[in-house]
């Protein structure tokens, strides 16, 4: 089944670093054809393609998009169909939103600018796909994290944006089911990237070091991994799920953990 998604065409939004970027590698190392996004002044286009070349996978094709301008949505679709011709797999990634660290910080122009960025494209871009390839993509997946079931640290838009795509997910699902589009949510612990560093804070790492407790966090591969194959046509019977990659560590966590555990972390 995985030699046949070899040649596909997909696009990673947002995937020039973190999760994103280890994303579209896996794809690249599969033999798909990989279309990154980025914003404006992000990265330098010649260190994410030194990524891919230093692991023997052809370069992706860099394209600057911002993800809520209709008029840049559209210019990336159709130079997209121009050079490859279709498009198969579609990673909504891009997260932006503001940090709040009490209700100060509340204010509706910035909760609807989370939205726009961290919602809004899941379901802009895969309309315009059909209008300018005249089909849908077959795989359509958005990226969540624990936000919406546990408090995180200035984490309280962030988190509402996900829970929205978590239940818009079952909606497209229906209303799309006749189009053989399958969408989807991958929900994952938290990967210690730059994005989760911004929001918790560096020494959010030196405190996980010291109590040493497993599954405080999984590892960018394993997002990855999981991500190819809920596009790999091995799981086409899950539908508008969220699914969670975790390690199976939900279940024992929290103060009971910690209560079991107490002599070993030094509690």
């Amino acid at each position: 089944m995985l030699d046949t998604n070899k040649d596909r065409v997909v696009l990673v939004t947002g995937g020039t670093k973190g999760i994103g970027k280890e994303i579209a590698l896996k794809f690249a190392e599969h033999g798909n054809k990989v279309i990154i996004t980025y914003g404006w002044g992000s990265i330098e286009e010649e260190d994410v393609i030194k990524d891919f070349t230093s692991r023997g996978l052809p370069a992706p094709f860099l394209k600057q998009s911002d993800v809520i301008n209709n008029d840049d949505t559209t210019e990336l679709l159709t130079e997209i169909k121009e050079r490859f011709g279709r498009l198969d797999v579609f990673i909504s990634n891009v997260s932006f939103t503001t940090l709040v660290k009490g209700i100060e910080d509340y204010n509706e122009a910035y909760l609807l600018k989370s939205i726009e960025y961290s919602c809004w494209p899941m379901i802009e871009y895969t309309r315009q796909m059909k209008t300018i390839f005249g089909v849908y993509p077959k795989y359509v997946l958005a990226l969540s994290s624990h936000g919406p079931d546990r408090f995180h640290k200035n984490y309280d838009f962030a988190a509402a944006t996900k829970a929205l795509n978590e239940v818009l997910v079952k909606y497209l699902n229906y209303h799309f089911y006749n189009d053989e589009v399958i969408f989807n949510i991958l929900r994952t612990r938290p990967v210690i990237t730059d994005s989760l560093l911004s929001t918790l804070g560096n020494e959010w790492v030196e405190f996980i070091k010291k109590y040493d407790i497993p599954g405080t966090h999984i590892e960018l591969e394993e997002v990855a991994r999981v991500a190819f194959m809920m596009c790999s046509g091995l799981m086409d019977g899950i539908r508008g799920q969220t699914i969670t990659a975790d390690r199976g560590y939900d279940f024992a966590e929290g103060l009971q953990r910690m209560y079991v555990d107490a002599e070993k972390l030094g509690l």
